[in-house]
């Protein structure tokens, strides 16, 4: 068979990729698809950005090492013209290779296991290739013009939560990343189905337990109506529906990945199309969610649903209904489409709910005519809760240097619960220099706070103020020292009788029933100078963070700190207030809600913290958070949402 190339750019054809999970490595790039932060995180342990050029041919190595069994993501923008006479072979294709063997990228797979060990190849497929990627005609890709920007990501270990909070700080870095934002809410719902398949899978462990239990040999056979008899009954009923819940999760994971798939051969048969315009568009629009999942259960009445509409012959209108009342991003009762009709629309609609099951129908309008409409049920069911905020400042102490801001840190965290959030002033203590000795505090937190919280209620403890080690061969940490907070009154001579050890402290949240802890701290232990702590031993501290991990014990308990464990926690002139907490204030206001849904929760305002307050401190103080929380545990409110959050 003669293949012939069209040698004249008005002959060729584009295909846009947007953002797919893989792509080539040829040269350095000059404008990487992601704003990766300097210092990598925790969870990525190898990152490069690269260019692939359409005019070359072949595979070629990334720079990139992997390990079977390495997980990696792998992100490219931009485009490519090349010739479209040969359509029997997937042109347009990116591929990659580690090992012998190549493979096809597409839509549907955002995290990539490696199946060998080596390094990591990538090429670009015009035309037919061997079985290690390598072309059959070279000269296909000599007149080729333009090239895909390349972002590769190795992660340290599959972990779809951490990963998941990675992915939403690169969007809030780079709002404006359309595409980055779909991947990331793709990341987001893949968290959420593993959340739920670790709570199932522990179900299933936990209900064939103790059923092996009842019926294991030796055990006397039950007889009908007979007490053993309906526990067996009611076990099996629910390990059933708990592997049937299994099931169901990974059939919602496979989906996610489907429609993606239909997304990424809707963009080939596009390529076709423009070949060929005498050829009938196939198939209706595609519809995909990116969140929240069909079926979700949210406890306040806004949500925000993303996601993505795409057409081969473009897009003339997205519709969108909630019980069935039209909406739109500006009032309108659809989103229409000036001009050319796009051929994939992007949307992120802030949506009220009301209390009970709700039906969100999308509809997709093609400029052919054909429709798609997807429906997601959400049920909003409205948490009946109070806040409780034990809130703490000392500037002034009676044996120890002076603060400058800790009250002010108190006093606008006061304000913002009050104002804002709407919190009664009867639900808080706000407690500032001579009031808060130590006989107030451990009254307020250990006798009165317990008293009051309820089960299903949230409890909020802010504490700005000065803290400090002792020498204690005792301590469960392993570094030798206790750990304080120091009250009002606090002695450096004599800790263990006027300061509150942190020991008391996880003691005390543990004794507290509500399900929902948060403990924010603005101090420091480490005895540094320049901080809110004194230094009691002498020397600077060398501190173990295991006693964050101890607060942090227990169901609903999240901890989250200025600063690690040996460093400073900083106050600022020019802020007038602790670094972390103006920054804390700062996320509560608006600045840390990504996904503008008018709720700010913890894991929002951490991700904000944690990327400011390092750079307001030239790398020297990093917030650290501890604690998990079933669910999402919302701290503030922004916007409209305050009037309707509690």
């Amino acid at each position: 068979m003669t293949h012939r190339r069209l040698g004249t750019l008005s002959q060729r054809y584009p295909i846009l990729l947007g953002l797919l999970p893989v792509c080539l490595a040829l040269s350095a790039c000059a404008s990487s698809v992601i704003k990766m932060p300097q210092v990598l995180p925790e969870i990525v342990r190898d990152y490069k950005s690269v260019t692939v050029r359409g005019s070359y041919a072949g595979m070629r190595g990334s720079g990139i090492t992997v390990n079977k069994g390495d997980a990696f993501t792998i992100l490219a923008k931009g485009e490519i013209y090349y010739s479209s006479q040969r359509f029997s072979f997937p042109i347009g294709s990116l591929m990659y290779r580690i090992g012998d063997e190549y493979h096809l990228r597409w839509w549907g797979e955002h995290v990539i296991v490696s199946d060998a060990t080596g390094s990591l190849y990538l090429g670009y497929a015009d035309g037919p290739v061997k079985s290690d990627g390598e072309p059959l005609f070279p000269n296909y890709y000599w007149d080729n013009q333009g090239s895909f920007t390349v972002d590769i990501i190795v992660w340290r270990r599959e972990d779809p939560t951490r990963q998941a909070e990675f992915m939403e700080d690169l969007k809030r870095m780079d709002p404006q990343n359309a595409e980055l934002s779909y991947v990331a809410g793709v990341f987001q719902h893949l968290k959420e189905v593993h959340r739920a398949k670790q709570q199932a899978t522990q179900e299933v462990a936990t209900t064939q337990q103790a059923l092996t239990a009842l019926t294991q040999p030796g055990s006397a056979s039950p007889g009908p109506g007979s007490d053993q008899a309906q526990q067996i009954a009611a076990l099996t009923a629910r390990l059933q529906k708990a592997q049937q819940t299994l099931q169901e999760l990974e059939t919602l994971k496979q989906q996610l990945a489907t429609q993606q798939v239909r997304e990424q051969e809707l963009t080939t048969q596009l390529a076709r199309l423009q070949a060929d315009p005498t050829r009938p568009v196939a198939g209706p629009p595609v519809i995909a969610v990116a969140s929240p999942p069909d079926g979700a259960s949210v406890e306040y009445d806004t949500v925000v649903v993303t996601g993505v509409a795409e057409h081969a012959a473009g897009l003339a209108r997205l519709d969108l209904w909630v019980n069935g009342e039209a909406v739109g991003r500006t009032g309108q009762r659809d989103v229409r489409v000036e001009g050319t009709a796009p051929r994939r629309l992007e949307f992120t609609e802030r949506l009220r709910l009301r209390e009970g099951s709700n039906a969100v129908v999308i509809a997709a309008h093609g400029g052919d005519g054909q429709v798609a409409q997807k429906t997601l049920t959400l049920e909003y069911r409205k948490k009946r809760m109070r806040v409780w905020a034990v809130l703490v400042g000392i500037n002034k102490y009676k044996h120890l240097p002076p603060l400058k801001y800790a009250v002010n840190d108190a006093r606008e965290i006061y304000r913002y619960l009050v104002e804002v959030n709407r919190v009664p002033r009867e639900q808080i203590w706000l407690l500032l220099d001579e009031d808060a000795t130590l006989d107030r505090l451990r009254s307020v937190l250990g006798t009165q706070l317990r008293r009051q919280a309820a089960k299903e209620d949230t409890v909020l403890v802010f504490l700005a103020g000065h803290g400090a080690t002792e020498r204690d061969a005792t301590s469960p940490d392993g570094d030798g020292l206790e750990k304080y907070l120091l009250p009002h009154n606090a002695d450096p001579k004599d800790l263990y009788a006027t300061a509150l050890p942190m020991h008391e402290v996880a003691r005390v949240f543990q004794r507290i029933s509500a399900e929902r802890l948060v403990f924010l701290a603005d101090t420091c232990y480490s005895g540094a100078s320049g901080g809110r702590t004194v230094p009691v031993t002498g020397t600077r501290a060398t501190l173990s963070p295991a006693f964050l991990d101890r607060l942090s014990q227990g169901k609903g308990r999240v901890i989250l700190t200025a600063s690690d464990a040996n460093e400073v926690s900083a106050e600022q002139d020019a802020l007038q207030h602790g670094v972390f907490t103006y920054y804390l204030l700062e996320a509560l206001r608006g600045k840390g809600d990504v996904d503008g849904d008018g709720l700010l929760t913890v894991d929002e305002v951490y991700r904000y913290v944690a990327t400011t307050v390092p750079q307001a401190t030239g790398q020297e103080q990093h917030p650290v958070k501890k604690g998990e929380m079933t669910g999402q545990l919302v701290l503030g409110v922004v916007g409209e949402a305050a009037g309707r959050a509690r």
